[in-house]
Parts: structure tokens; C-alpha cells; sequence
């Protein structure tokens, strides 16, 4: 099977308009780029040592995706991320820094991404 046949060219002038300002990371571009293209919801984790742009990936999909929202996760709890996501369902959401948040705030996320649902009891 043919991978650029089944899934069209890896890169295509629209994420290089998203990257452009990082230099290298070819293969992360490429996940980006399909991830974008996808149909189904789709979750990336990027781990890598401190200065490694992921920063820089998530702030330039900020700044050329609609609808996206942007939080730091030493600064984020569940209860602020359930009132914007109730009240303005980004289709996007971009997170830094995920290790900072408190495991309860992980565990939420979790339960979003495997769901898609939003609830809240109160």
C-alpha cells in the first residue's frame, strides 16, 4: 500500500504556513499535518528535554487555528478548563506544560479525550 496514495503528500502548504518560523522537526510537521487533516478526533503528546520547540508548535497552531484555546497547565484547573470549554467548545485545545497540572486535572483530560463529553455535576 502506497502511505502518500492512501494519505496524500505528508506535508502540504497550509502547515508549512503553521511551522514555518521552527526549523527541523520534519516528522513532528508531518504528525501535525495529518492529525489537522484527520476525521476523527485526534489527541498528540509531545515529550521531549526543555528547548525542543514544543512550546513554539503549540503557540503557532494557536496563532493560525480558529477556535483554539491556549493554557498553561502549571496555571490550569479542571474547573476553569470545564466553564471555557462549556462555554465556548474549542475544537482545539492546546495545553503546555501538562506535567504541571495536578492528577486530578490530568485525570479529567483523560476521560475527555477517551469520551469526547463534556460533563460537570453540581
Amino acid at each position: 500500500m502506497n502511505f502518500q496514495k492512501l494519505f496524500g503528500p505528508l506535508t502540504k502548504p497550509r502547515e508549512d504556513k503553521f511551522f514555518g518560523e521552527i526549523i527541523g522537526h520534519e516528522h513532528i510537521k508531518r504528525l501535525f499535518g495529518l492529525a489537522l487533516r484527520s476525521h476523527e478526533p485526534t489527541h498528540i503528546l509531545l515529550t521531549r528535554p526543555p528547548a525542543s520547540a514544543k512550546t513554539m508548535f503549540l503557540l503557532s497552531l494557536r496563532q493560525h487555528l480558529k477556535y483554539s484555546y491556549f493554557i498553561d497547565g502549571g496555571n490550569a484547573t479542571k474547573a476553569g478548563i470545564l466553564d471555557y470549554l462549556f462555554k465556548n467548545r474549542a475544537p482545539y485545545f492546546l495545553i503546555d506544560e501538562i506535567d504541571k497540572m495536578s492528577h486530578r486535572d490530568q485525570t479529567f483530560l483523560l476521560n475527555l479525550m477517551e469520551t469526547g463529553t463534556i460533563t460537570e455535576t453540581k
